[in-house]
């Protein structure tokens, strides 16, 4: 399993060891793989999406059996909604006491089957076999996480040739047919074109160039921010589910024709998309429900370079590199609504799952895709309280992360979400500890601003020493108020 991986191009594999994982843990070691320890494996899944997410090859994390598994349960749900490449590995009970041995025994396969492209179980083939093809699986549009269990008596056995494991399918679309998405988009007087998270950064250059064609306006998912630059004279916003949404929509409906490049509806929390006309050019279908947009699969690039659009404008009132990774919370909202990105892959959140906690683990993923970018982790003061333990991680690899935690001593989102139903605000306040001095406790330089000056000069002090760095940033929950 290791060498495999190793080959594949899978440079680390994070996780919380157990007894029954460390066999595994120890190939790794001895192939070239690094285990970095993380503090809950929540975490090992969302640095392991990253990492899947930024190079293409599916970021690897690993678990001990029983609560190591379903510790994982919520970062694999994340990337399974996210739409990110990824191998879970877990231990499992010794097969021969899997009909006895009740303690943490866990049906893993049952557990994992919904929210991951498929789940096996080492042994029944050609082990190298199996890994080749469940990386395969996990990279296929649409990606996504799959998973693995290792039981802990094969995990020492000496691997034996076997028959080939059987072929697992990957998807076969037919030969795509754009003469009507053409047709719409020729009659169309307003189109609107709409990218999602299948636009991935490698189509970037031929994305920008029909866009230029077509002259329309283009709103993107909070997902495939950068994917063109937000300083593009066509760009018309973020959606959805993000700050002004309701003016966002408006735009949506008054397009006579909805052109999805990528688009994905898992990033939405409502359904207007079900409700307008929808053209897309996709590497999946992505057809379910009332959604049944008119389709052509295939690879996006090739597509696009099918496609020579007249012009379509109509009037909309409306350090480049750097990375950030918005946690969840009201801060999400207005983050993917208004940070500028201007290049593919520089824009990190959890959509699909709205996970908290996602920020600060998404940013360590980055810095170690990325060692010479600047990395910022946008975060609320819940979500940083869930993930105080990467501190540790952070300081000990030295990453130059900047760390801006917004406290607002609420869970304001959820707070809003009470009061505009009617009810106190309740279960959702507590008091906020000085982050700053938790960095400090963490080896980590801390700081807290209490003044745009302040959060100014602050970041660019953090920016320029390229070390690790936390921002800790009071503000009133009630500005969110207008915004979400």
């Amino acid at each position: 399993m290791a060498g495999s991986l190793a080959a594949r191009g899978v440079q680390y594999i994070f996780g919380l060891p157990g007894g029954e994982i460390v066999a595994f843990i120890d190939a790794s070691r001895r192939a070239g793989i690094r285990f970095l320890l993380t503090g809950h494996e929540a975490s090992a899944a969302w640095m392991a999406q990253v990492v899947g997410q930024i190079t293409g090859v599916p970021g690897v994390c690993a678990s001990t059996l029983g609560p190591g598994a379903t510790n994982l349960v919520t970062g694999v749900a994340n990337a399974w909604l996210d739409r990110a490449p990824l191998l879970a590995v877990t231990a499992q009970i010794p097969g021969a006491a899997m009909e006895t041995m009740t303690h943490q025994r866990v049906p893993l396969d049952r557990l994992f089957d919904p929210i991951t492209k498929g789940s096996f179980a080492v042994g029944s083939g050609n082990t190298a076999a199996l890994i080749e093809q469940t990386m395969d699986l996990a990279a296929a549009p649409r990606p996504g996480p799959v998973h693995i269990s290792l039981a802990s008596d094969l995990a020492v056995q000496e691997c034996r040739e076997q028959p080939r494991q059987a072929t697992i399918e990957l998807p076969i679309n037919a030969a795509p047919d754009l003469a009507p998405i053409i047709a719409r988009l020729q009659a169309a007087s307003r189109p609107l074109v709409l990218i999602g998270l299948g636009a991935t950064p490698s189509i970037a250059s031929a994305l920008r160039a029909f866009i230029d064609k077509l002259q329309a306006p283009f709103l993107v998912t909070p997902k495939a921010k950068g994917i063109v630059s937000e300083d593009h004279p066509q760009f018309a916003g973020v959606a959805s589910g993000m700050a002004i949404d309701r003016e966002i929509v408006e735009i949506i409906k008054n397009a006579d024709l909805i052109f999805g490049i990528g688009f994905d509806p898992v990033e939405c929390d409502k359904t207007w998309f079900a409700d307008v006309e929808v053209v897309s050019i996709d590497s999946a279908s992505m057809r379910e429900g009332r959604y049944r947009p008119i389709e052509a699969i295939g690879d996006l690039s090739d597509l696009l370079a099918c496609l020579n659009p007249a012009p379509k404008p109509w009037t909309v009132n409306l350090p480049r590199d750097g990375i950030a990774c918005c946690d969840v919370g009201s801060h999400k909202l207005v983050m993917g609504q208004f940070w500028r990105s201007y290049e593919p892959g520089t824009f990190f959140m959890s959509n699909g799952l709205s996970g908290m906690g996602f920020g600060v683990p998404a940013a360590i993923a980055a810095q170690l895709c990325y060692p010479q970018k600047h990395v910022i982790a946008i975060v609320g003061d819940g979500g940083m309280l869930m993930m105080l333990h990467d501190l540790l991680m952070i300081r000990e690899l030295g990453l130059p992360i900047l760390i801006v935690v917004l406290s607002d001593r609420s869970l304001s989102l959820i707070r809003v979400s009470e009061e505009r139903r009617g009810f106190p605000a309740y279960g959702v306040d507590f008091n906020s500890p000085d982050f700053a001095a938790i960095a400090h406790a963490f080896g980590i330089t801390g700081r807290r601003a209490t003044s745009i000056a302040e959060v100014k000069t602050a970041a660019e002090q953090a920016i320029t020493n390229r070390a690790p760095f936390v921002l800790d940033v009071p503000i009133d929950y009630r500005e969110y108020y207008d915004l979400v």
